[in-house]
């Protein structure tokens, strides 16, 4: 998947973080914390995470708090300075990881 640069205004990112659960924005980042059950979970979804980079080829910035079970994702488009396509679809495809039952 090639990344798509394309820059977003504001009000284009909060229409589409209107209907992705969990994502919010501030100035050029759009972030998420996703909070998991177990650490079974925290595993699968860093896996999920992974591989969304590799596919993608886009580079978010996440951090990992153990105590609380949280994995905080922060994207944007470094070398735009600016929430891109390649930021929305990046997060859709986060949003798409369902935890092993």
């Amino acid at each position: 998947m090639t990344e798509d640069k394309t820059i977003l205004t504001a009000e284009q990112v909060d229409a589409e973080l209107a209907n992705l659960t969990g994502w919010a924005r501030e100035g050029t980042v759009i972030y998420r914390d996703f909070t998991m059950a177990n650490f079974k979970d925290i595993t699968g979804f860093l896996n999920h995470l992974v591989d969304t980079i590799t596919e993608q080829n886009h580079h978010p910035d996440f951090s990992l708090d153990t105590g609380t079970r949280t994995i905080s994702v922060r994207v944007t488009t470094h070398s735009e300075q600016a929430v891109t396509r390649a930021d929305m679809d990046f997060a859709q495809t986060l949003n798409q990881w369902q935890p092993n039952a």
